[in-house]
């Protein structure tokens, strides 16, 4: 390969790839060879080669903050360098804009891409001076070329190996669907058949971003939902929808990589809350988008969610024993409870087998159907109603949530622990339509009417954690039983009061929408 010193030989991609961990010690390739090609009807010649791809950024790393990711890639005594600039994920599919150029050596030269590349006043110069390898993946890769129809062609590749850096390493083994040519719902389609051939789930995160996490010993951590999703004021129905499907499946697969990272309770509930948005963005949105397909897909999900319940009294019980939670200061008086309650959460986590719920083939498909149908628009062959503007419906359907809220938990009316905990599915149904609908709203007036009834769902959290508590006792062998159940009527009378006030004022705001 020629050096190529012009910055207008630099080549430009787009890359599209659908990223598939492989969860199992297997012999990926031969599973491929020996069950998904010949479902293809592909006879394909593998290519394999060895890749060592060295990782380059500031001390303070300046690329990585302008979401740019830079390589040199050695393959048989020949190099290359690729830039990867912002690019956007939704539905697990993966577009990011590339440019590549061959080295003579591996030493790399960012003065070499075109200035057009950077964002405004950036120093390319100073760049160059200050960047420095900061980790490695090498890997063994396996690729196949795969043309599916006469204008449909798929790069298969199969990557095992390690990122490392000085100090660390982790195993890295994926499979990588890139497009060479079509549509991007050829990837969704081959993926479905991998997932017969192979115990594979979606990946989140790019070989970079995996290095630059070892780098810094990080792990995800769960995180919360927003306070609403930005829209257009001029998009439509279908816009808002697949917008909320997009980042409900983003946040449901972003918690399953988490609790792989850390096992933390916490991400499971992430996982559960996702599942949860997905499927009310479809009920939401339901009424406009009536296909078959749509609501097989809920019925799959509600049935999923099934699978999930058990994580509610998992967080509660974690709560419970949190050395930074409410419940501490008297709790942590009682060491023979806090010793039957850590037994109950590893036996939850025995019994439901989270690990196992993730990796199920079933799970892996409807996520990969789901993202599949936002790219298929179904909806579009049984009628108008995805192209009608978002904003036509938005305030009937905020303003019928909150009919549904005002009737079931009226201001006049004294309401108790099970009237509260009764009421949190259509409350929190009605906060997830405002999370999908507030965007198209004035912020301030947005944000003070939300709040309070945010607050009442986390009271409502806390008294499903006293009630779970309540529920426990009965069954735990703890000496001061007596003298816990009187804290608990006293906690539950000071938060209900609280939940009531709060109530009141949430009831006397002005909605947003009007």
């Amino acid at each position: 390969m020629a050096f190529l010193s012009h910055k207008h030989l630099v080549e430009m991609a787009t890359e599209t790839e659908l990223k598939l961990l492989v969860c199992a010690d297997i012999d990926a390739a031969a599973q491929v060879e020996a069950q998904l090609l010949p479902q293809l009807s592909q006879q394909v010649e593998p290519r394999q080669m060895a890749l060592i791809n060295r990782y380059f950024d500031t001390p303070d790393k300046k690329l990585r903050a302008m979401d740019m990711g830079f390589r040199v890639r050695g393959r048989d005594g020949h190099f290359q360098q690729t830039l990867k600039t912002a690019g956007v994920e939704a539905g697990g599919l993966h577009s990011r804009p590339e440019y590549n150029i061959e080295l003579a050596d591996q030493h790399p030269d960012l003065t070499l891409f075109d200035a057009q590349i950077w964002p405004a006043g950036v120093s390319v110069g100073q760049l160059q001076e200050e960047i420095k390898p900061l980790f490695t993946t090498h890997f063994l890769r396996r690729a196949y070329d795969l043309k599916l129809s006469e204008n449909e062609q798929v790069e298969l590749v199969i990557d095992k190996g390690q990122v490392a850096t000085e100090d660390h390493q982790q195993p890295l083994y994926e499979v990588e669907l890139e497009l060479q040519a079509g549509e991007p719902r050829i990837l969704y389609e081959l993926g479905l058949k991998l997932i017969d051939v192979l115990p594979v789930r979606l990946g989140i995160l790019s070989k970079a971003a995996r290095g630059y996490m070892l780098l810094g010993g990080d792990q995800l951590q769960p995180r919360g939902l927003p306070d609403f999703l930005p829209l257009d004021e001029s998009g439509t129905v279908e816009d808002a929808f697949c917008k909320a499907m997009h980042y409900g499946l983003s946040h449901w697969q972003y918690h399953e990589q988490c609790y792989f990272d850390t096992q933390k309770p916490k991400a499971l509930g992430g996982v559960r809350t996702g599942i949860q948005m997905v499927c009310q963005a479809i009920s939401l949105y339901l009424p406009l988008l009536q296909c078959d397909q749509l609501l097989n897909l809920q019925t799959r999900l509600i049935a999923l969610l099934n699978d999930w319940y058990w994580v509610e009294t998992l967080l509660g019980i974690k709560e419970l024993r949190s050395r930074k939670g409410p419940f501490r200061k008297r709790l942590g008086k009682s060491e023979d409870l806090l010793s039957y309650l850590r037994g109950r959460h590893e036996g939850l986590v025995l019994q439901n087998k989270p690990d196992e719920l993730i990796l199920n083939k079933q799970n892996v498909r409807l996520q990969l159907e789901l993202a599949l149908m936002t790219l298929d628009k179904p909806w579009r062959n049984v009628g108008q109603g995805w192209q009608s503007p978002v904003m036509e419906h938005a305030r009937g359907w905020l303003a019928q949530g909150w009919f549904n809220i005002s009737q079931s938990m009226p201001r006049r009316k004294k309401l108790n622990a099970q009237n509260y905990l009764a009421n949190e599915p259509l409350l929190k149904q009605t906060l997830f339509n405002g999370l999908f609908l507030a965007g198209l709203f004035s912020q301030d007036h947005r944000d003070q009417f939300r709040a309070p009834w945010l607050d009442i769902l986390d009271g409502i959290e806390e008294l499903r954690i006293l009630s779970l508590l309540k529920a426990e006792l009965e069954v735990a062998d703890v000496e001061d039983k007596q003298e816990l159940h009187g804290w608990i009527k006293d906690k539950f009378s000071h938060l209900l009061a609280v939940m009531e006030q709060s109530r009141k004022v949430a009831l006397k705001l002005e909605p947003y929408w009007k």
